[in-house]
C-alpha cells in the first residue's frame, strides 16, 4: 500500500512540476508576445492562478512524503525518540483531520461552484475542475499523513542508541 501511495505522491508531484514549466512558458510567451508583436496572449494571470491551485495542492503530498515542510525543532531535536515519535504522530493525526475538514469544504464549494456555473472573467474557464483538482491533492496528502501516522508509531517502539550530548547545549564553566 506505501508503495502505491509513493507512486501516486510521485505522479502528482511530476503534474505540478509540469505545471510549473506550462506557467513559465506561457509567462515567457506573453512577454515575447507584448514585446515583439504588441500582442499579449489574453488571460495569463487567470491561467497563472488556476495553474497556482495544482502546484500547490499537488505539491503537498510528496513534501510530506520527504518530510520537505517546514519546521521549527528547537525543542523538538532535544527529545529522545520515543518523545519524537509520539509528537509525529499526533501532527499527523491532526493533520488527517484538518486536511480531512478542508478537503470536505472545498468538495462542497467545488458543487457551489459546478452548479452557479461561476468562470474566469476573461477567458470563461470553469473554476469547479481546479477545487476538484485541488481535492484530488488533499487526499494524496491525507494519505501521506496517514503514512507518516503509521511511521511514527513504527518508531516509538524502536530504541535508539545513546548519544553524546550536542556541544552546543554543554556548559562552559
Amino acid at each position: 500500500m506505501t508503495r502505491a501511495i509513493r507512486a501516486v505522491n510521485t505522479s502528482l508531484h511530476y503534474l505540478a512540476g509540469a505545471l510549473i514549466v506550462g506557467v513559465v512558458a506561457i509567462t515567457v510567451y506573453n512577454v515575447l508576445g507584448r514585446w515583439l508583436f504588441d500582442a499579449p496572449l489574453r488571460g495569463v494571470v487567470e491561467l497563472t492562478e488556476l495553474a497556482m491551485v495544482g502546484i500547490v495542492y499537488l505539491g503537498l503530498a510528496r513534501a510530506q512524503q520527504q518530510d520537505g515542510h517546514i519546521t521549527v525543532d528547537l525543542l523538538y531535536q532535544r527529545l529522545g525518540q520515543r518523545w519524537r515519535a509520539a509528537l509525529d504522530a499526533f501532527a499527523a493525526v491532526v493533520g488527517v483531520v484538518v486536511v480531512a475538514l478542508i478537503a470536505w469544504r472545498l468538495y462542497v464549494y467545488a458543487g457551489v461552484l459546478e452548479a452557479g456555473g461561476r468562470t474566469t472573467a476573461s477567458r470563461r474557464i470553469p473554476l469547479y475542475p481546479f477545487a476538484y483538482l485541488a481535492i484530488v491533492g488533499l487526499a494524496a496528502y491525507v494519505l501521506a499523513l496517514a503514512t507518516s501516522f503509521v511511521r511514527s508509531l513504527r518508531d516509538a517502539g524502536r530504541r535508539e542508541p545513546p548519544t553524546e550530548p550536542d556541544p552546543m547545549w554543554r556548559s562552559t564553566l
